[in-house]
């Protein structure tokens, strides 16, 4: 492995779609709350599901049900999509239970709606998770925190050169994945606060 495939490789873990959900429940909730320890409850009720998942992936893998970590190929992905669909939706039905703040609720709306539109298009073609998910993630900052966030777009450029490197996805692939995650957040934006009333 070169150094630079070794770079794109830790760049790839580091904006995983694993690693950025994880700090999203706390941001949601302090956003609504204000509150720290609030926050970091509801965080990690919300890390142990990712941890769930992450368990289910290494189990496929491990059983031959998954090739790798990033779901290389294609036809495994319907049932990635579905596991955490069902995943997703125990953990909203958790958080009706346990009164989560609204925001975590919306939040958690969004990444069923995600998986919904992304698990569609993948009927027709690959297209990067990572990006579709990291170019959400600074599509919501940069909503929620205005133009002191437009910084985070350089992430998406280096994401994207990080997935073609390590060869997991074109860049067509990588700029749907850009387009898509960014139209979702985008969507969700405008339905709660214009048709809804919320935001």
């Amino acid at each position: 492995m070169t150094k630079t495939t070794l770079v794109a490789e830790i760049i790839s873990f580091v904006l995983s779609p694993l690693t950025l959900l994880a700090p999203v429940p706390f941001f949601l909730v302090y956003e609504q709350t204000n509150s720290l320890s609030s926050s970091a409850i509801w965080s990690i009720i919300s890390i142990v599901f990712i941890l769930i998942f992450f368990l289910i992936i290494l189990a496929g893998i491990k059983i031959g049900v998954f090739s790798d970590l990033n779901i290389s190929k294609r036809e495994q992905r319907p049932l990635l999509f579905t596991m955490a669909m069902i995943l997703t939706l125990i953990y909203l039905a958790t958080l009706f239970l346990l009164r989560a703040p609204q925001d975590l609720l919306i939040g958690t709306t969004a990444i069923i709606f995600g998986l919904v539109v992304i698990g569609a298009v993948n009927i027709f073609t690959k297209v990067s998770g990572h990006l579709t998910v990291l170019s959400a993630f600074v599509t919501f900052v940069i909503i929620a925190e205005g133009w002191r966030a437009l910084i985070m777009l350089i992430l998406i450029p280096m994401l994207i050169w990080a997935r073609i490197k390590t060869k997991n996805h074109t860049l067509i692939q990588t700029i749907l994945g850009t387009i898509l995650g960014s139209a979702i957040i985008i969507t969700i934006y405008v339905i709660f606060k214009y048709i809804i009333g919320h935001v």
